[in-house]
């Protein structure tokens, strides 16, 4: 088949696939996370504090209050911005994929399959409807964007992630080497944080400051190592509760190293953009599948800046696969089809978070020590 007749028959699909999934996002009834969003909206449609003790606190931040204003439109609303969020990333990478130069044609296809039929982006999408698809546009446009050298635009996207979910906050050591860029940015970030915090204070008191309580007394969750130390499985349970009164201090020691091997030269900005958020995922305790959506985003934003070059490392995209597939079994199929791994499934909760270490281990350790990259031949595939 002639090149241009596959461009244009990937072009209906995507159109038509992109279609598909925002009706199903408008006609699937909330559930999950996206039903709990809806008592924070209530709360400020009704001149209430978003951050109120209730049943579903509050875990995010300012900027996501102005999605009451969809929500007030039609509940269902804030949902189809979520899902044209992930769509956004989705659409493009696949496209501009496909248009990339040396790469078999099944392999272009596969990767589409990836992440057009991935049941783990479907299953968050279309029917949890998670807002981290709202954060995980702003990640995918920041690693881009800085990329391209437009730091200060990155910066701000950073910064807005943040005030939605605060987990962007890692990739803003990875915009500048030098420790007075590094200085620059993060006084940047801090005012533009306190003037926005300030017009929140000023809306609504002090009660913003139960996100930041949500987020750090998280217990263990779900896909993180941590989870599986402090689960029935891990007979050593003072080792375990030990390791994870660790968690912050090994994020925080493996971002200053990867920051210190940046500085240095040795990896590149796009690929410590990816590493920076896998050590976080390794590390930190709480460990929900949504916060993979961002994940996925920047690995999308780091496959279109590595495969420009010559000699991609491969092994650290077959890795970050391996690791999407994975996710596809667990939360894009066992999660939901076990009354999200509930009840006589629960034990899965427990062990969950070793494999996926291990999965992240062998990604970290491909993108941040490659292995002796070679030529890729025309015919290599997937």
């Amino acid at each position: 088949m002639p090149a241009l007749a596959q461009s244009k028959l990937l072009d209906v699909l995507l159109c038509f696939y992109g279609i598909v999934v925002l009706v199903a996002s408008f006609m699937v009834a909330p559930m999950h996370d996206y039903a709990l969003y809806f008592a924070h909206w209530d709360l400020i449609l009704r001149g209430g504090d978003p951050w109120a003790k209730i049943d579903a606190p509050n875990a995010y931040g300012p900027f996501y209050n102005f999605l009451a204003l969809p929500y007030a439109v039609h509940s269902q609303l804030p949902k189809l911005i979520f899902s044209a969020c992930w769509l956004a990333i989705v659409l493009y990478t696949v496209r501009k994929f496909s248009t990339l130069q040396g790469l078999a044609v099944n392999v272009k296809w596969l990767f589409a399959v990836f992440w057009l039929l991935n049941p783990f982006f479907i299953v968050s999408t279309v029917f949890f409807g998670f807002n981290d698809s709202l954060v995980a546009l702003l990640c995918f446009l920041a690693v881009l964007i800085a990329v391209e050298g437009n730091r200060k635009s990155s910066l701000l996207i950073i910064t807005a992630g943040v005030l939605t979910k605060i987990y962007p906050l890692f990739l803003l050591p990875f915009l500048n080497k030098s420790w007075k860029s590094v200085g620059r940015n993060i006084l940047i970030f801090v005012v533009s944080l306190m003037l926005v915090y300030l017009i929140t204070y000023l809306i609504w008191g002090p009660s913003f400051l139960v996100a930041f309580g949500k987020a750090n007394g998280r217990e263990p969750t779900l896909f993180s190592i941590m989870m599986f130390f402090s689960g029935d499985f891990f007979p050593f349970k003072s080792v375990g509760h030990f390791l994870i009164s660790l968690n912050k201090l090994l994020v925080l020691g493996t971002v200053f190293y990867l920051f210190k091997r940046f500085q240095r030269g040795k990896i590149e900005q796009h690929t410590v953009f990816l590493a920076g958020f896998t050590a976080v995922l390794m590390f930190y305790k709480a460990g929900q599948q949504q916060f993979y959506l961002s994940f996925f985003a920047i690995f999308a934003a780091w496959v279109l800046i590595e495969f420009r070059k010559e000699l991609p490392n491969m092994k650290a995209f077959y890795s970050v696969i391996a690791l999407g597939v994975w996710m596809m079994l667990m939360a894009g199929i066992v999660y939901p089809l076990t009354s999200y791994m509930s009840g006589e499934f629960e034990w899965i909760r427990h062990i969950i978070g070793l494999p996926t270490f291990v999965l992240l281990c062998i990604s970290f350790k491909y993108l941040v020590f490659p292995a002796d990259l070679k030529p890729l031949n025309q015919g290599e595939a997937l």
